[in-house]
C-alpha cells in the first residue's frame, strides 16, 4: 500500500503546553490557535481545585463589603483622620502566582488564628505603610513619595495598625467561629515566602487605601484549606435561611363564628337611563338562562366564587364551581 505522503502529524510535545507565557494554546478538541495576541490565559491547578462557586464568592464579597466599611471607620479613630477603605475584588488564586504579584519592597505581616490551620497574608502597600508610621509619630500623614522598606522601629510601630486589620477581620465570622490572630513575622517581598504549597489556592481580597494625599493597596491571602471550616458553616447558614418558605396563614378555630356578608349576583344586562327610569311594578324582564350558571358569589364585597344557583327543598342553594384567587387570599385555606 503506498504511503500517504499528504498525512500531517497532529502529535505536539507536552512541553509546548507547560507554562504560562509564550506558549501556544489549545481549544478543547485539540485545535491549536495560532493567534492568541488577543486572548489572556491563566494556570489553573485542576487537582487543587478550590469548591466556590461564583454564587458564594459573591456572598463572601458582600461580607468583605462590610467587613472594609467597618474598618475604615476604625483606622480612622487610630489614626485620628478620614481613612478611607475601598472594596476591589475577592477572587481565588494560586499561592506562588500571589507571591509573585508582591511588590518590593512591600511590607508582608505573616498572621495565624490559634483557632485554625495555616498561616495567611496581609500585604500592605509599603509607602502606605510609611505614611501611617509618620501619622503615629505625629506627622501630617505624608512622606516622600518614592517607596522603601521599613526599618526595625517602623516595623514595630505599624503593628499596631496590621493588628487591628487583622482583629476587624476576625470580628466579621464571629456569627460562625471565634477566630484570635497573631503575627508570627514579617517581610518586605515575596520572592522568600513559604508560608504554603506552591500549589496552594488562596483567598484574596483586595482593597484600595487612602488617607491624606497618600493612597496604595492593601491585600489578604488566606489558604482555602485554612478558612475551609469557617466557610463551610458560614455558606451552609446562609443557604438554609434561603431556603426557608414563608408559612402559610394559620386558622383559627375562633374565626370559624366570625359573620361576613355574603350576596350573590350575575352580570345580566345593560339597560338605557330611559328604560330604567319607565320600570314599574309588576314589569317583566327576560333574562337569559344561562345566567343561573354563571353566578357570582361575593364576600365582604369581593368576588370569591362562581358557580350555580338552585333550589334545595324549600331553600335557595348555591353550587361552588370556581375559586376565585380572592378568596384564597381573604380567608387563607381552601374549602371544599
Amino acid at each position: 500500500m503506498p504511503e500517504d505522503t499528504k498525512f500531517e502529524d497532529e502529535s505536539f510535545d507536552l512541553s509546548e503546553i507547560e507554562g504560562t507565557s509564550g506558549q501556544p494554546i489549545f481549544l478543547h478538541d485539540g485545535t491549536k490557535i495560532l493567534d492568541s495576541s488577543g486572548i489572556s490565559s491563566k494556570k489553573y491547578d485542576f487537582t487543587n481545585p478550590i469548591v466556590l462557586s461564583d454564587a458564594d464568592l459573591s456572598k463572601l464579597k458582600t461580607k468583605s463589603e462590610q467587613f472594609a466599611y467597618y474598618l475604615a471607620g476604625h483606622l480612622s479613630m487610630f489614626l485620628r483622620t478620614e481613612f478611607n477603605l475601598e472594596l476591589e475584588d475577592l477572587t481565588a488564586d494560586l499561592y506562588s502566582n500571589f507571591t509573585q504579584s508582591i511588590k518590593t519592597p512591600s511590607c508582608v505581616s505573616m498572621f495565624k488564628m490559634q483557632e485554625l490551620n495555616g498561616v495567611c497574608l496581609l500585604d500592605v502597600n509599603s509607602h502606605l505603610s510609611a505614611t501611617v508610621v509618620d501619622r503615629i509619630l505625629g506627622g501630617r500623614g505624608s512622606t516622600n513619595p518614592e517607596e522603601r522598606g521599613l526599618t526595625d522601629i517602623e516595623k514595630a510601630l505599624v503593628e499596631d495598625f496590621n493588628q487591628i486589620i487583622l482583629q476587624e477581620w476576625c470580628k466579621q465570622w464571629e456569627s460562625t467561629m471565634s477566630l484570635t490572630p497573631s503575627i508570627i513575622g514579617s517581610e518586605s517581598s515575596g520572592k522568600f515566602l513559604q508560608t504554603s504549597p506552591a500549589d496552594a489556592m488562596m483567598l484574596i481580597m483586595s482593597m484600595e487605601a487612602s488617607f491624606g494625599d497618600v493612597s496604595g493597596p492593601m491585600r489578604i491571602a488566606v489558604p482555602y484549606y485554612t478558612m475551609e471550616p469557617v466557610l463551610s458553616r458560614l455558606l451552609a447558614s446562609v443557604s438554609s435561611e434561603e431556603t426557608k418558605t414563608t408559612r402559610p396563614p394559620r386558622w383559627h378555630e375562633v374565626y370559624d363564628n366570625i359573620p361576613v356578608k355574603v350576596s350573590a349576583e350575575w352580570d345580566a344586562f345593560e339597560l338605557s337611563l330611559r328604560d330604567l327610569s319607565n320600570l314599574e311594578v309588576d314589569d317583566i324582564i327576560e333574562m337569559d338562562s344561562a345566567l343561573i350558571e354563571k353566578t357570582k358569589l361575593r364576600i365582604e364585597s369581593r368576588t370569591c366564587f362562581t358557580g350555580e344557583v338552585g333550589l334545595e327543598g324549600d331553600q335557595v342553594a348555591f353550587q361552588v364551581n370556581q375559586s376565585i384567587t380572592d378568596a384564597l387570599k381573604m380567608i387563607g385555606k381552601n374549602h371544599g
